[in-house]
């Protein structure tokens, strides 16, 4: 972990302190983490609910399932094929995890 050395006090108001706490905890960070994201150019995302965790999990097993039947084909031609939509299933969930886990980068 990077050595820290320097302090920083901010001061805010009441309303500026709750709002800080709550899109923090909404993006499940420390308040100091999501200040530092801020500070790189980043807005931290609020976290999903849990129905984006179900639908990950259905994803990664639809292309999990694709790759285990892929190595049973002996056919190479429909293995390759079966192997392609695999990896279009895994692509499609890293970018619904991009979409909804990483956070945006603000150019300001």
């Amino acid at each position: 972990m990077r050595k820290r050395e320097y302090r920083v006090p901010v001061y805010l108001n009441k309303w500026e302190k709750e709002d800080l706490q709550r899109k923090a905890e909404a993006a499940c960070m420390e308040q100091t983490r999501f200040i530092r994201m801020l500070i790189a150019g980043y807005t931290p995302r609020p976290a999903p609910d849990e129905r984006f965790y179900e639908f990950m999990d259905l994803i990664r097993e639809m292309g999990d399932k694709l790759d285990n039947i892929s190595a049973y084909m002996r056919d190479p031609g429909f293995a390759s094929y079966v192997e392609h939509e695999a990896e279009k299933w895994h692509l499609f969930q890293n970018a619904i995890e991009q979409r909804y886990l990483m956070p945006e980068r603000s150019d300001e």
